[in-house]
Formats: C-alpha cells, structure tokens, sequence
C-alpha cells in the first residue's frame, strides 16, 4: 500500500513536473485524486495498471485538477473497461463534470462504462467514501472563489492518515483536518518572497506553518510553481524555519509506503 505522486507543479508545468495529481494504492483499489494531462500515461509510469482504477476524486475543477478526465475516460474505453468508474466531487461540480464528459460523448457512446459522479457536500470531516484499505473524509478549504476540497485518507485497519490540502491558501479547515496525522501533502505555490503573486495559494513557509500547528510527524510539499523548480532546497528551507518534523519536496512516481 502506497502513495504516488502523478505530478507535483503548480498550474504551469515545468520540463520534468507535471500539474498536481496523486494515487493513493490499496490492497484491492486506487484512487486517482484530481487528473492531470495524459493520465494513462503518468499512470503507467508509476507503475499503475490504468485498469485498476477504482475511483477518482477531483479536489476543484480548475483546469489543472481537472482536464484531463476526458482522456482518462476515452483511454479506458478504448482499453475494453466496463465496470463503474465512480468520481467524486464537490457538490457545485457535478454538473461541470457531466458536461465536460458529455462534450466529448463518453457517457452514451457505444462501448462506455458507468461513470456516476457523486457530489460532496462542502462539510468539515464529511466522509466521502470507504474502501477495503481506506476511508475518505474531505474538508473545505480557502481558495479563493472556487469550491474546493481538502481529503484525508486514513488507512484501514493500521490508522495511519495522509491529508492533502489541494490548492488553498492557510486555513484552520485544513489544521483541523490534518491534525495528528502522518503526513500532510501540501501546496506551496512560491517562496515567501512572492508572496500573493497568485491569489489564493500558499507560501512554502506558510506549509511549515500549517504542520506545525496541525502537529503532523512529516510535511510534503507540492503544487511548484514552475518559475521555482530549480529552488526546491530552498523552498524546504522556508518551511523548515516554521516546522521541526520531516520536511520534503513531492517526487514524482516515487511509492510513498503507508
């Protein structure tokens, strides 16, 4: 059972990252969390057979979390997939979701499987869903005037808990998500130098911040921007001056063991 990121930029990519995505590995699922472009491909390069999908959860629907679901639904119809695919989103996103997938003609054409897409409801700790390795809770968060969500996965029987804050600026709905658990995955858009170059988004001294007060034992750091990507030790250096635990930059189709 593992973790692997899919990609770790921010909304631009960089030569060697792509936009954020993860896949959370269980027993007998996955869980791909938010799409990416191409993600057959970035999900065979971690090693994922694209097959195995089980669910997808899509944090907001700005176009980096969320354009490269047509691709990933064409892919597993042309690859012969016929059971369900369930995604889940916020409440406000099912119809965008729909009609995004309706664009393209991937829910009646012929061949295409079930893909039911169940909203969640913008409540602190609300669960999402459950699995045989997994249980899924979800937050809101500040991103400004887009819904978005915050997920935690707690594994299922060993409790161990992994949060991932999506995109948002610091705040107490993410703390309160995060709190005790083992690794908070989240966003730091700049340094703190830049702080407010984009609305909405976190500093990577403002990552350290939030683990320190949610009292996680490891901070990840994801979602670089892409102008940033030749100063990651510095970026967990910002982050380090606010947080004593471990502190680490996102590798991408690195398993993170839970």
């Amino acid at each position: 059972m593992h973790f692997v990121f899919l990609g770790t930029s921010g909304a631009i990519p960089g030569a060697a990252r792509d936009t954020t995505s993860l896949a959370f590995v269980g027993r007998s699922e996955v869980l791909l969390v938010d799409v990416g472009g191409s993600p057959v491909q970035k999900l065979r390069a971690a090693g994922i057979d694209p097959l195995g999908l089980s669910h997808v959860l899509i944090t907001h629907i700005h176009p980096d979390h969320a354009y490269g679901l047509p691709a990933l639904i064409q892919n597993l119809i042309l690859l012969g997939r016929t059971a369900a695919l369930p995604l889940f989103c916020r409440a406000e996103h099912v119809d965008a979701l729909a009609g995004l997938l309706d664009l393209f003609d991937l829910r009646t054409r012929k061949h295409s499987f079930p893909t039911p897409i169940h909203g969640v409801e913008p409540r602190e700790g609300i669960e999402v869903l459950r699995t045989d390795s997994f249980v899924v809770s979800a937050s809101p968060n500040a991103h400004g005037r887009m819904p978005n969500l915050a997920l935690r996965f707690d594994v299922s029987p060993r409790g161990h808990a992994v949060v991932y804050s999506s995109d948002t600026e610091p705040c107490d709905e993410v703390v309160r998500l995060a709190r005790g658990t083992d690794a908070l995955i989240h966003e730091a858009t700049f340094p703190d130098r830049d702080r407010g170059r984009f609305g909405a988004h976190s500093t990577a001294g403002e990552a350290g911040q939030v683990a320190a007060r949610a009292g996680v034992r490891r901070l990840i750091l994801c979602h670089i921007e892409a102008d940033y990507h030749g100063e990651l030790p510095s970026l967990a250096a910002e982050a380090r001056a606010h947080f004593n635990g471990v502190i680490e930059v996102a590798e991408e189709f690195r398993p993170y063991p839970l």
